[in-house]
Order: structure tokens, then C-alpha cells, then sequence
């Protein structure tokens, strides 16, 4: 454990903040510069489809070429999966799509294929995970339909983009369902009716296609018969061409930027600098979640600044991504933590291990979770990727989580706020890490775990328990001792969980290695549940002590956020609402929420619940544009058109520049009779629509 003058820190930090001031000034002061070559082609073709209107503003202030390198690189980094890493995983994928697009498209009109509608999708959302070629149709135009499994919060997670050519001479482009209709997509020199050009697409390329020519959105209810189309595909398609300028993408950007203010550059370490132990554990309500502790390896790999006045203090950042089975984030839980230290702890904790104690709030499942631990007082990074099951509660029978070896343990109040890391039954654990568990002669073994049992909570004879068999001994030796114990069934808490602990003692074992099974009989069906693991004893001291530091709360709305999140992709939409739901009871005010239920809830056409939660909130300037549709059509199909117009009304309001939105309340306005401010409005939102092409 070193001390780190926080002197030093300070001219650095204020150093950096002085310059970005005086740069801001200087910028403000000086005539517009002339941008270099390469600095336009950064702006105007290398990123045009991903910076920010707010990036793009603060570039051009800038007056050096210094000034301009320094804000690129910081763009990359901010973006980079892994801050401060030399292999820029976002900026080296990036410009292998703009090749790709430079390599595949364009070549019908000679275009630069960044340029082309293809271009611009496949850089923005990249490879998609299906790819449809319908060609050498009589009827039908060329067309090409992507399909996108997609991880952006600001679009479905689901949906398709489709292109088709109009002439041999055109480069595909983007078809839009409410704006072109299915009847642009045939050949016939006098154009079809919609229904018409619906059972041609039907009768040649089948059922499917012709749906998604009615919305792009598989969720979306569609009207087959009478060739409705809502605005919502129309939406999307606009979101994703100005998917930098979003609200989530804006917001996801600025909480990155906040969270590495600090750090001018890092040092990556991996695996060998540290451990990971995880554990899944229910909370008192029956949910999942992953205990984890990230302990480093050597009480030196960490430091801890000093300030004469204020003692001492630590600063770090800790990053969770939370991936699927294929690779796809679900989402990432970031935290800053700084806190200041005591004299009196600080002597408490030097020559101790760092670690830090987190947990994930995961439903049953298999996930990839990717680590960092940043001390930013010294900008060294620590990173590992493991992967993890979170296993099914039995309806049956029981289970056991793995073992969980502890250094010590101490009374807790169980009435303190949320799910606590490594706590359980009013007892906080030190957890050990490491993947092998050393012992110094003497020294108790120590574990918990904790049995799952929903079963047994019901059970009629609470005088029940549920019997456990220790066995221990070295392997390959015959000195295996067994131990028993009893777990009262009335110790079960309400959804039917138990955290157990035990202590063995070591001073009469002599030094080896030795496998731990442990045996779990049901009281009830009689079913058994193992538990496993080795550990080691010597004759030597064993690994330094640790000291951790644990999230102060994890259960409030954010968790159930994320849990929700992992619902929806492990394709449980119920108890994702469910869970989006609760995090929005929590937090009302939180736009994001709310966008998500209503997408949930219009998807499963439960209009009702839709109007529901906007009566408590209204539009706001937050409000995501493909919401504004979602309601106004929600209610037009609850038979209330005049407000479905006024929704509209206020969305257009809140978002003047938006063709997609303009031409959506003139249909509604053709709707409800009101011709000439249908006119109007489709007359002013095919204006803008024109003067922001796709591509």
C-alpha cells in the first residue's frame, strides 16, 4: 500500500483544467479558423455519421492543429471499450466498416459507398445478423432487406431496414413504410393500389416480406388486410440517421466523459494483477443477483493519495459490462467512487490487499461479464472477462450456490437500505479470492453458502431440516473426516432461501491438499444437492490480508433497470415489464423509463396502459419521438382521435424540424377531417424530410 502525494495530483489536474479554460476562451475570442484538409475529411467523412452536433461545434472553435489532435484522440477514447488501451476495439471496427462500405456499395453510380444509404446504415449499426436479397423479380423491384438484433437503447431491439432500387442506374436506397408504401416497391408502369401492390409482394416473395414492407418493427402491429401503416418504422429510420444526436447516445457519451475526466491516459493490466470471485445469491424477495469481489493481487498493485490537511484518500473507477452468450452488451454498470481515509484507517489498511465488492442484479441465465478496476490517482487499469451462470431456482427440490470461503464476518443491521454485497440473514462476509485457497496451519477454514429451497418454505412439518454432510481430507490420502450439521426448515426465509456458515478448524491437519464435498439432503422428496471445493494447507504464512470497498446500495431503480434489460434479451418481454415497471414506480421522472414501458406495452397492444403512464408525465423535450408516435396511436386505437391529434400536436411542437412527425399528424389531421391543416402539414414535413436526405 503506497501513499501518493496529493500535491503533485493537483498541478496536474489543475494544469489539464486551466488548459481546456483557456482553450474554451481563446476559441470564443479568435475569427472562425480555416480546417485543414485532413481535418475536414476527419469531421465530414470519417465520423460525419457519429459525432455529435455539439462535438462537431466545439471542433470547429478549435484554433490549433495541437488543439485538433488532442479532441480526436479524446473522441476515440471516450469511446473506447477499453479506456486506455492502445487497441481501440470502437475506432478499429469504425473504420473497417467504412472500408467495407467503400469496397461494397457505391459502384452503381460510381458514389463513395460511405455515402450511399447502405453506406451510412452499415457504418452506424454495422453488420447486420441476416441479410435478404430478393432479385430477378418481374413485379417487384430490386430489393434488399437487413435484419438487426440491436443493443442500442434508442432503437428496438429488434427490427428490419430495407433498400430497394428504383432504376438499374440508382443505388439502393432506403424504403420508408409510412412515407413510400409498398407500392413503390413494384415495377408496373401504372402504379398498383396499396392492397394491389400488398398481394403482389404476397403472391412473389411471401408473407414475411410483405409484412415488413407494413413496418419494420417485428413487434409492431400491422393491418395486412387494409394496408395501414403507422409512422413508428418512419421514426426509427429517421433515429437511426441522426442516432448521434439522440438523447440515450448523447446521455451514454456524456456519463463516459464524466466518469474519465480524470484519466489522461492508462496502463492496462490483465489477469496475472487480478482475482475475481463470484458467487450468484437470492435476496430476500426471491430475485437473483452476482456477488462479485475484485481483489488485487499485492498490497503495492494499489495506491492511496495524501493530503497534509485531509488525510488521506482513494479514487477509482469500476466498470461491469454485461454481455450475453454472443457477445452483446446488455449493459454496463459503471461507478466512480471516492472516499477520503483516516489516519487511524489508513494504518488499519496498509500492507492489506485492495479489493472491491459489487453486485450484478442478473435473472437465471448464462452471461459474459467484462471487469475494470481504474485507481485514478495512478491511471492503472486492472481487466479481466469471465463468463458466469446464474442457475434456476428449483420448483422442486433444492440448490446450493457455490461455496464462499471468508476471512470474517460481523452483524449487520438486515434492515439497512437494499441487497448488500456478500450479506446475508444480518451478516456482512469478507470473501477470499483467488483461484487456489491457501491455508496457514491452524488457521479455521471458513465458508458460507446459500440453499435454495421454495419448496420447503411451504412445507407443512417446519420441525423440519435439511440434513448436511462435510467431508474433507487430502486427496489421495485416507484421512477424510465427515461432519454434520442440521439446517432448520423455520430458518428459511419467505422465498424459501437460507445462508449457512461454517467453521473448521485446521491445527490437527497436516499440510497437503484437500477436497471439501459437501451433501445436502432434502427432508421432503429426499433429493440430494453437492457443493465442492479444494484448499490448501501449510506450514507457512499465507497471503497477505485484504481490505474492500463495497457499493453503498444496489436495489434502487437503476438495478431494476438492468435486470429488466436482461430480461428483454434473454427473450422474456413479461417479466421484463415487469421489471421496467418497478423502475419506473421508483423514479417516475425518469424519461428513459418510461419510453422503454411504452414501447413494451404498445407492442403487446395493451394501448390502455400506454395512455396510462402518459397521463402522468405529458411530452416533454425528452420525450423520444418514436414514444410520441406509440401514444398517439394508442389512442386512435382506443377510439380517441382528438387526442391522438393533440399528442401529435405537441410532438411536433417539441420537435419543429421533424418531417417523419409532421407527415404522421397529417395523416392523423386527414383523419379527423381537418383537410387543409393536413395539407399544411404533410406540405411542410415532406419539405424537411427533403432538405435532410438519408444519405
Amino acid at each position: 500500500m503506497r501513499a501518493l502525494s496529493r500535491r503533485t495530483l493537483s498541478f496536474k489536474a489543475l494544469g489539464f483544467h486551466l488548459g481546456v479554460v483557456a482553450l474554451s476562451v481563446s476559441g470564443l475570442a479568435a475569427s472562425k479558423p480555416t480546417l485543414p484538409e485532413k481535418y475536414k475529411t476527419w469531421l465530414n467523412q470519417d465520423v460525419v455519421y457519429i459525432i455529435s452536433n455539439d462535438e462537431k461545434k466545439a471542433f470547429l472553435q478549435l484554433p490549433t492543429d495541437n488543439d485538433r489532435d488532442n479532441f480526436i484522440e479524446h473522441f476515440w477514447e471516450v469511446r473506447n471499450p477499453t479506456p486506455g488501451s492502445p487497441d481501440n476495439a470502437y475506432r478499429t471496427e469504425h473504420y473497417r466498416r467504412i472500408e467495407y462500405a467503400n469496397q461494397y456499395f457505391g459502384h452503381v453510380s460510381h458514389t463513395e459507398g460511405w455515402r450511399t444509404d447502405m453506406g451510412r446504415v452499415y457504418i452506424t449499426l454495422g453488420e447486420p445478423q441476416q441479410r435478404q436479397k430478393l432479385l430477378g423479380l418481374q413485379k417487384i423491384t430490386p430489393m434488399e432487406i437487413w435484419f438487426y438484433q440491436n443493443s442500442n437503447p434508442a432503437l428496438p431491439p429488434y427490427f428490419y431496414v430495407i433498400f430497394y432500387q428504383r432504376e438499374t442506374t440508382d443505388e439502393y436506397r432506403i424504403y420508408h413504410p409510412y412515407s413510400d408504401g409498398p407500392e413503390k416497391l413494384i415495377t408496373a408502369a401504372v402504379g398498383p393500389t396499396r392492397q394491389q401492390a400488398l398481394n403482389i409482394i404476397e403472391q412473389d416473395v411471401g408473407n414475411d416480406v410483405a409484412r415488413q414492407t407494413l413496418s419494420l418493427i417485428p413487434d409492431e402491429p400491422v393491418d395486412l388486410s387494409g394496408g395501414t401503416i403507422g409512422l413508428a418504422s418512419d421514426v426509427m429510420l429517421a433515429t437511426i440517421h441522426d442516432l448521434a444526436n439522440n438523447p440515450m447516445t448523447k446521455e451514454e457519451i456524456s456519463n463516459r466523459r464524466r466518469l474519465l475526466e480524470d484519466v489522461s491516459h492508462r496502463i492496462i493490466l490483465g489477469e496475472d494483477f487480478l482475482d475475481v470471485m463470484t458467487v450468484p445469491m437470492r435476496d430476500p424477495g426471491g430475485s437473483t443477483s452476482l456477488h462479485y469481489v475484485l481483489r488485487l493481487k499485492k498490497p503495492d498493485d494499489f495506491t492511496v493519495g495524501q493530503s497534509e490537511k485531509q488525510g488521506y484518500y482513494y479514487s477509482i473507477l469500476v466498470s461491469a459490462k454485461v454481455k450475453g452468450p454472443d457477445g452483446k452488451i446488455i449493459f454496463s454498470d459503471d461507478k466512480k467512487i471516492s472516499k477520503a481515509v483516516s489516519s487511524a484507517d489508513f494504518d488499519e489498511i496498509k500492507g492489506k490487499v485492495f479489493g472491491y465488492e459489487g453486485l450484478l442484479p442478473l435473472p437465471p441465465g448464462k452471461y459474459k461479464v467484462e471487469f475494470e478496476l481504474s485507481n485514478l490517482l495512478t491511471n492503472v487499469a486492472f481487466h479481466r472477462e469471465i463468463e458466469v451462470e446464474i442457475p434456476q431456482v428449483p420448483a422442486k427440490g433444492l440448490a446450493v450456490s457455490s461455496i464462499v470461503p471468508f476471512v470474517s464476518a460481523k452483524a449487520v443491521d438486515p434492515r439497512g437500505p437494499g441487497v448488500q454485497p456478500f450479506t446475508g440473514a444480518g451478516v456482512k462476509f469478507l470473501p477470499r479470492a483467488g483461484g487456489e485457497l491457501r491455508l496457514t496451519q491452524g488457521e479455521p477454514l471458513r465458508f458460507f453458502y446459500q440453499v435454495w429451497a421454495p419448496a420447503l418454505a411451504n412445507s407443512a412439518d417446519k420441525n423440519k431440516s435439511i440434513a448436511v454432510d462435510y467431508v474433507y481430507g487430502r486427496m489421495g490420502a485416507e484421512d477424510n473426516k465427515t461432519i454434520s450439521d442440521q439446517i432448520p426448515l423455520n430458518q428459511l426465509d419467505p422465498a424459501g432461501s437460507v445462508i449457512n456458515g461454517k467453521q473448521i478448524l485446521t491445527a490437527d491437519m497436516q499440510p497437503g491438499n484437500y477436497r471439501l464435498v459437501m451433501t445436502l439432503h432434502d427432508p421432503d422428496s429426499g433429493t440430494k444437492a453437492y457443493g465442492s471445493f479444494s484448499f490448501s494447507v501449510s506450514d507457512s504464512s499465507s497471503s497477505a490480508p485484504a481490505w474492500d470497498t463495497a457499493e453503498e446500495n444496489s436495489s434502487g431503480a437503476e438495478a431494476d433497470w438492468q435486470r429488466a434489460s436482461c430480461y428483454l434479451a434473454l427473450g422474456n418481454k413479461a417479466l421484463a415489464t415487469d421489471w421496467f415497471h418497478s423502475a419506473y414506480s421508483k423514479e417516475q421522472g425518469n424519461e428513459r423509463y418510461r419510453d422503454k414501458l411504452i414501447e413494451l406495452y404498445f407492442a403487446q397492444q395493451d394501448y390502455a396502459k400506454a395512455v396510462d403512464l402518459y397521463s402522468r408525465g405529458g411530452l416533454t423535450d425528452s420525450t423520444d419521438e418514436q414514444t410520441i408516435v406509440r401514444l398517439a396511436e394508442s389512442f386512435s386505437k382506443l377510439g380517441n382521435l382528438p387526442k391522438a391529434v393533440a399528442v401529435m400536436e405537441s410532438g411536433t411542437a417539441l420537435n419543429p424540424k421533424s418531417g417523419s412527425l409532421l407527415l404522421g399528424l397529417a395523416d392523423y389531421y386527414r383523419r379527423a377531417g381537418e383537410i387543409s391543416k393536413a395539407a399544411a402539414a404533410e406540405q411542410k414535413g415532406k419539405q424537411l424530410m427533403a432538405a435532410s436526405p438519408v444519405s
